[in-house]
């Protein structure tokens, strides 16, 4: 990992590659713009040596969030072989405070709350959706009881977003652990059933669910929406709340009459 610190901004890549070389920023955002906010005890850069590289920090870093990702790239008409592409990925400040902020907030208020991430574009969020899915699998409160027994991950579009896909599916391949539902509506019913940690859906599976919702054993769950403000208004977002809800359907049913 290679930083370019400044008194006023940090930048960072994974690969020097001379002028051909790729800096992203690692600023913490001053006022909803670029760059970071005034630190009256010393530069604004500060927080990079006294608080991402503490020790502790920095070792959380390194077992949870830094990953190599390996791309296949097809043979083509010009060239038949299969080749792969790795490319070390690095949390940005962003995408590691939202993941921090999130997790250490479920681990002290447990499940119930809700949370909004925003992203700009190309701040790559399906890192971060990747990252915190990991982290709330495998989240425990202070008597060391899970939190939450499955994480859903939701995307509202009917062909499930590839990227985000392979991003979650390529932090972890123990089987079991992830699970793409890409077949049916009775695949997304099992996974719930059988607890899986992670689940990767479609928002518009979740009404045919509704038929097997009895079924389904007492758990609490973490969901996480991809593109939240084009997901949460609906008949399908209405039905997805009603299959994970605590309460009977027939008392979710009611609320939404009232």
């Amino acid at each position: 990992m290679h930083f370019a610190v400044y008194s006023d901004e940090i930048y960072m890549t994974t690969r020097l590659e001379e002028e051909r070389t790729r800096w992203l920023p690692f600023n913490r955002g001053d006022e909803h713009g670029a760059g970071n906010p005034h630190n009256p005890n010393g530069y604004k850069t500060a927080y990079l040596w006294e608080k991402i590289l503490a020790k502790d920090s920095f070792m959380d870093i390194v077992q949870s969030f830094v990953h190599l990702q390996i791309e296949t790239l097809h043979a083509t008409s010009f060239n038949h072989a299969i080749r792969t592409k790795e490319r070390m990925i690095f949390p940005r400040y962003h995408q590691l405070d939202a993941v921090r902020e999130i997790t250490n907030d479920a681990r002290r208020a447990g499940a119930g709350k809700n949370y909004l991430v925003q992203h700009s574009a190309s701040s790559v969020k399906s890192n971060t959706i990747a990252w915190l899915a990991y982290r709330l699998s495998s989240l425990h409160n202070a008597q060391d009881e899970r939190i939450f027994d499955s994480v859903i991950v939701v995307t509202d579009r009917k062909v499930l977003d590839q990227q985000l896909q392979n991003t979650i599916y390529q932090f972890e391949h123990k089987t079991g652990v992830v699970q793409k539902i890409d077949k049916s509506s009775e695949q997304l019913a099992m996974a719930l059933g059988f607890g899986i940690n992670i689940i990767i859906t479609t928002l518009q599976k979740f009404p045919f669910v509704i038929d097997k919702v009895d079924e389904l054993p007492d758990r609490r769950y973490a969901v996480i929406i991809d593109e939240a403000h084009s997901s949460q208004g609906g008949e399908a977002s209405k039905k997805m709340k009603e299959v994970l809800a605590s309460k009977t359907l027939e008392a979710a049913v009611l609320d939404d009459e009232d």
